[in-house]
């Protein structure tokens, strides 16, 4: 098998699943929401495409849609980045997920 960065990932990785997002800030008030595309997904964190930029070191509550099965996860944005006028790359590292809902997403990687 060539060494190519995919399978040098340390987490499986799942593609292209819809989800809500909340941006929240330092008092969990909700700063901004809205609709994202997964552009993939592991253990530790998502990359999302949507139509709102998110600061690094933001917090953003999702709720991610896995088939049949919704789990809940509040993560930081490590980085995101402007791809057209209208789209953004975000990657957010996941800091809390419980564990019943780690469980939901490892049998979906």
């Amino acid at each position: 098998m060539a060494n190519t960065p995919e399978n040098q990932r340390k987490h499986a990785r799942t593609d292209s699943l819809n989800l809500s997002f909340f941006c929240i800030d330092k008092d969990d008030n909700v700063m901004a929401q809205g609709m994202g595309r997964t552009l993939n997904l592991s253990e530790t964190g998502i990359l999302l495409e949507t139509s709102v930029q998110m600061t690094p070191g933001q917090s953003v509550d999702m709720e991610i849609a896995l088939q049949n099965d919704i789990i809940d996860a509040r993560g930081t944005v490590a980085h995101s980045k402007a791809i057209d006028d209208d789209h953004f790359h975000t990657g957010i590292e996941f800091n809390h997920l419980s564990h019943a809902d780690m469980e939901i997403l490892k049998t979906h990687l």
